[in-house]
């Protein structure tokens, strides 16, 4: 509980700019709207009334093919994606192949974890010998899509969701 206010705390106060003066949030870009639907956690933005409206009209322009909007005022980063959970220190994010005998590529959305300090000679193919490394699935997020949030305390990652609204 205490990270869900932390986590409001700080969008908000990336956001201040939006509510200095006479400014309420209706008075707000759509982007920055969004924002603060996004952050929302306890209760998310499905149970508040005011952010219902603003984010189902992103869902329709996300359909469309639109693009994430923008927030210039609360400093926050495009629309990322990271589908899958970090994994276990002294593992490495990788992809394998369409085959069992294609190699695994290195890349941070893999959906396998890898231990490349220990590899493994197996010659039980055709093809001959390969190494192979023991690897293991990663976890999924169930909040894959983040923002970045720059403040005076450096940079801050906000995971939701945006599926099953």
């Amino acid at each position: 509980m205490r990270a869900r206010a932390a986590r409001m705390t700080i969008v908000l106060s990336a956001c201040v700019p939006l509510l200095a003066g006479a400014a309420v949030a209706q008075d707000a870009s759509f982007g920055c709207k969004v924002l603060l639907c996004s952050a929302a956690t306890a209760p998310g933005w499905p149970s508040i009334p005011y952010c219902v409206p603003v984010m189902q009209t992103l869902f329709r322009i996300l359909a469309k093919g639109g693009g994430w909007p923008s927030c210039p005022e609360a400093n926050a980063s495009g629309l990322g994606y990271e589908p899958f959970q970090a994994c276990p220190v002294g593992q490495t994010p990788v992809q394998a192949g369409d085959d069992a005998d294609a190699a695994l590529t290195q890349t941070p959305n893999g959906n396998l974890c890898a231990d490349l300090s220990k590899p493994r000679q197996d010659c039980s193919t055709d093809s001959g010998c390969r190494t192979r490394y023991p690897t293991m699935p990663r976890a999924t997020r169930s909040e894959p899509h983040f923002v970045d949030i720059t403040t005076a305390n450096g940079v801050q990652r906000f995971y939701f969701s945006l599926q099953g609204y």
